[in-house]
């Protein structure tokens, strides 16, 4: 792991006005709309509140690897390909990349569920949602490397958007899954928003990680990051 390449890659995408529109100041506004005016018991503001911080996480973590489309398009991954930089380390990076820049949507949002919404939890409970909802920011980051080798430069904020506010919909963060109609539950269960959902809301109710959620988004992480290698494979061989 090349930490300066890591580093700097951090500083980057913080100074991108973007990231901190929709990853800090977008989950936290939703959180106050949603938790504040339409839901009035603790354990809906608390259920609200986690909902959001996993679209910021989810959202970060997608726009990370979505990068590396608008990189190639400038041709900076053939320039790191000059330097001492391999081309796993770049990969590897912008998983670890899309891990640690999952994190800032989630301090800033559960700090307005703790003090603004007055949402007030067992220290291992906040522990195992905030583990919980971090871990579950993997397959996406997966997902957005997947993004990053397919879509062209000039579309990949609008393919990033479109896929990340979809999948918040229909897995169930921004209504919950049981007040869908029933086919609309089915088709939220085939998407790992779903589970990441249930990996990151289930200390609420059940004080620990459910462990087929986790096995499930282990899945979808594991298979999104067979997809994504091969797609990197595919454009390492056309340099």
């Amino acid at each position: 792991m090349n930490m300066v390449y890591l580093r700097t890659e951090v500083l980057r995408v913080f100074r991108n006005k973007r990231v901190l529109i929709f990853s800090l100041v977008m989950p936290a506004m939703m959180l106050l709309l949603i938790g504040g005016t339409s839901v009035n018991d603790a354990d809906g503001r608390a259920y609200v509140m986690v909902s959001m911080g996993l679209f910021g996480a989810m959202n970060a973590a997608i726009g990370s690897g979505g990068q590396i489309a608008v990189e190639r398009g400038l041709g900076w991954n053939r320039t790191l390909r000059l330097t001492t930089l391999t081309p796993r380390a770049y990969v590897l990076g912008k998983v670890v990349l899309a891990l640690l820049i999952a994190i800032p949507p989630l301090v800033v949002t559960f700090a307005v569920g703790a003090f603004g919404l007055h949402v007030s939890l067992d220290p291992g409970v906040w522990a195992l949602v905030f583990l919980g909802s971090w871990l579950s920011s993997l397959p996406f980051a997966m997902l957005g490397l997947v993004i990053g080798y397919l879509a062209r430069p000039d579309s990949i904020q609008q393919v990033s958007g479109l896929l990340y506010i979809g999948l918040a919909a229909l897995g169930g963060l921004w209504v919950p899954v049981e007040a869908m109609p029933h086919a609309m539950r089915t088709v939220a269960s085939f998407t790992p928003t779903y589970w990441a959902g249930q990996v990151a809301r289930s200390p609420l109710f059940h004080g620990h990680l459910d462990p087929k959620s986790v096995l499930v988004l282990a899945a979808w992480t594991l298979a999104l990051g067979i997809v994504a290698l091969r797609r990197f494979r595919v454009d390492t061989a056309r340099v």
